[in-house]
């Protein structure tokens, strides 16, 4: 389940965190005991696996508490109410996956260093090959979302649906969605888009599409061919490629 998504290399701390520029601030009891730290991330990490398994409005003090094996006492003191339980879940889990969305882009930045020297941005034929290049990262990446982080993606949409109820989700849920943004918006910046933010704002739709696609239709060879075409469409529009 859950599980597939690496745990931080760094404790959670009650009071909040900075995560590849994001604050992320946590609502239960704080701890400054080790072992304390660790059953209250043993009970978000659990109220996660709910989350993925059952949808948000399955996480309940009781199913938490018999998921993460620890007494129903536990959770009520760790977190007063649900609404902190589920919020911190929600942090939880974009703290988790900003890492990991950094550490892929990071691994990545090389191959685009190599298409960007390669790139002459006056011929149609380098862009076309600048595109199909930058299409294959974006549906690598895709496909490792998809073929590894399967329970991740069906949970960020299951917290997307949950802000619509609960709005104390919501910066949170911006929060995520600023990271994700800009760390497009600097790809597309890198690779001299006119309107980096603009680009940044289809190009991170596209995707979003893309994954949903392939959660509900799987991603064999007919589906995957397809999606990536629409990602390299996207960015030969993107580059100025008509045709």
């Amino acid at each position: 389940m859950v599980s597939t998504m690496d745990s931080p290399s760094e404790g959670m701390k009650g009071s909040g965190k900075h995560v590849s520029g994001m604050e992320l601030k946590y609502q239960g009891r704080k701890t400054s005991r080790a072992n304390s730290e660790q059953r209250r991330r043993t009970i978000l990490e659990a109220a996660l696996r709910i989350v993925v398994r059952d949808g948000v409005r399955g996480v309940r003090h009781r199913a938490v508490a018999k998921e993460a094996d620890v007494p129903l006492s536990a959770t009520t003191y760790y977190f007063k109410d649900i609404t902190d339980l589920i919020t911190d879940t929600f942090t939880l889990f974009v703290e988790m996956g900003a890492q990991k969305f950094k550490a892929y882009w990071e691994e990545s930045d090389s191959m685009l260093k190599i298409a960007m020297k390669e790139l002459e941005p006056s011929e149609a034929a380098s862009r076309q090959v600048f595109a199909e290049r930058i299409s294959d990262l974006a549906i690598e990446y895709v496909l490792i979302q998809l073929r590894e982080h399967r329970d991740y993606l069906i949970a960020e949409r299951a917290f997307q649906q949950e802000c619509l109820r609960n709005e104390n989700l919501r910066p949170i849920a911006f929060s995520h969605q600023k990271f994700f943004l800009d760390s497009l918006e600097t790809f597309f910046t890198k690779i001299g888009s006119n309107y980096p933010d603009i680009d940044a704002e289809l190009f991170g739709s596209i995707i979003l599409h893309v994954e949903y696609q392939g959660l509900i239709a799987g991603f064999d060879g007919e589906i995957a061919n397809k999606l990536r075409a629409m990602l390299k469409r996207q960015i030969e529009l993107m580059l100025g490629i008509y045709h």
